[in-house]
């Protein structure tokens, strides 16, 4: 009876410092776990010399641990710390369908799709925070983007080979520049990608200085944008291509160099890699499938622009609009000493961004201006079917167009970047001071806007340029060209004798 009273005593003492350990837990979240959890046993003074009082100070002390973390709101995701299991499959909270407004989750599932075409082989992509991310020249990933590296290689020297070997024509440069301009870009991306988990943590720190979002609708706006334009883009590029396909499938069946329809069809889609090896039906399907995936990359280095300047523009309007706040109102000095450090931060992040994807910047311009000169040449040349007046003027409006939203997309950075001296200049002169000279000064005489190696800056005027410049182009190209059917049988009829030729050992 004496033996069960003690140890009925030292039970109750035990529960009168455990819960001591709980209230010190609890009032002190910000302290860190060690340090609170020492505090707590040294002050408890529990005998563990029997068993059962052992047992319970393990639970005890387990249920603290998970109620500490549990409580901790200084973390992004607590399930983290606890290392439960993520299922596959689960079922959609409404946690799903928030967002913090930040970049790194509204680009993470387009970077996911470009990851299956050989781009951007980041690990992590989809995750919570960019801590996460990582790249890795031994991860499948970036294995996969080097193989299709070495593979659009291959293609692009035999590319030029078969231009050396032929009459230099548009025709006949058109395949190599394009070829090229992918090689470049997936080079380049590649790059990037060695950069881009240290450039999304600084994006993110960034972001979390600049002012809070009042509302969850503009939480929104910036991801609901990139994934509109990621979305228009890619069913544009696709239309695009489904007619590229059905003009040459249409062309195969109309000239009939052989009785198989499949062949006539690799012939056109792969002639350059048939121009070297002899036919062959997987050779064919190798062909075209790094075609597709060129054409995805063609298309995405535009989108992938518009997509980084998005996230700059947004980042600028939230000092903006913070500022139209205190429009006509009088603050201290110390209220623009603080948002001209946001600014110049975001500035310093723009111009980080823009050392990061400038070659991109520059192929994807570049690019477009070729291609339009081009396009625009073979407007004069005569359409053999209606199959292919569709498909022509489809691509040239849509090379257009995307060429037009890259321009006016990247021009926004700069003209956003411009509007804080509207708010400067209606300071009350009471509250006039130094800071709001130099805020003034910085916004006036800095350039802030992405560019192409820092040859040209992508502002408003640019568009203009261009187009002067492609006038300037096609006047002096018309003068040299000479219009002829570019859908006719000569082509094809000439790859298929070069075919015989290379079966025959000639």
């Amino acid at each position: 009876m004496k033996l069960l009273n003690n140890f009925n005593t030292k039970l109750a003492k035990y529960r009168k410092n455990a819960k001591k350990f709980s209230k010190n837990i609890s009032t002190n979240v910000g302290t860190s776990l060690t340090t609170s959890h020492n505090d707590g046993l040294a002050s408890m003074k529990l005998p563990v010399t029997r068993p059962q009082a052992l047992r319970m100070q393990i639970i005890s002390d387990s249920d603290h641990y998970h109620s500490y973390f549990t409580s901790r709101t200084d973390v992004p995701n607590n399930e983290e710390y606890l290392e439960k299991p993520t299922k596959f499959l689960q079922k959609a909270t409404k946690d799903n369908f928030m967002y913090e407004g930040h970049f790194h989750e509204a680009v993470g599932k387009i970077l996911l799709i470009a990851q299956c075409f050989a781009m951007m082989p980041v690990r992590g992509v989809t995750s919570s925070h960019p801590r996460y991310l990582s790249f890795s020249w031994t991860h499948i990933r970036t294995i996969y983007c080097l193989i299709f590296i070495t593979c659009s290689a291959v293609d692009s020297i035999i590319a030029v080979y078969k231009v050396l070997n032929a009459p230099i024509t548009f025709n006949n440069i058109e395949p190599m520049i394009f070829r090229i301009a992918i090689l470049i870009v997936c080079v380049s991306a590649l790059n990037l990608a060695r950069k881009w988990p240290e450039l999304m943590v600084q994006w993110h720190s960034l972001e979390q200085q600049l002012p809070e979002y009042s509302s969850q609708k503009e939480k929104r706006r910036m991801a609901d944008k990139i994934r509109m334009v990621f979305f228009v883009g890619m069913i544009l590029s696709l239309a695009e291509h489904l007619l590229s396909v059905t003009q040459a499938i249409y062309f195969a069946a109309r000239c009939g160099a052989t009785d198989d329809p499949v062949k006539n069809f690799l012939l056109i889609a792969s002639d350059h890699l048939f121009y070297i090896f002899p036919y062959s039906y997987l050779l064919g399907w190798y062909g075209k499938l790094l075609n597709v995936m060129s054409t995805f990359i063609w298309n995405y280095m535009d989108v992938f622009v518009m997509i980084m300047s998005i996230g700059l523009t947004y980042m600028f309007k939230r000092v903006n609009e913070n500022l139209e706040k205190f429009k006509n109102k009088q603050m201290p000095a110390v209220f623009w000493a603080e948002r001209r450090v946001q600014y110049r931060n975001v500035c310093i992040l723009c111009e980080k961004v823009d050392n990061a994807i400038s070659m991109i910047t520059m192929v994807s311009f570049s690019n477009n201006l070729y291609f339009i000169c081009v396009q625009l040449l073979k407007s004069r040349n005569n359409m053999s079917s209606a199959v292919s007046m569709v498909y022509f003027y489809f691509s040239l409006v849509f090379l257009f167009l995307r060429s037009l939203a890259v321009s006016l997309y990247s021009a926004a950075i700069y003209d956003e970047s411009r509007k804080p001296l509207r708010v400067l200049r209606s300071v009350p002169k009471e509250s006039w001071c130094l800071e709001v000279k130099r805020f003034a000064t910085e916004i006036s005489s800095d350039l802030v806007a992405l560019s192409g190696m820092k040859f040209f800056h992508l502002t408003r005027k640019l568009v203009l340029s261009v187009a002067g410049t492609i006038v300037t182009y096609e006047l002096v190209l018309i003068q040299f060209y000479e219009p002829t059917d570019l859908w006719d049988c000569k082509s094809l009829l000439k790859n298929f004798k070069h075919q015989k030729l290379l079966a025959s050992g000639k």
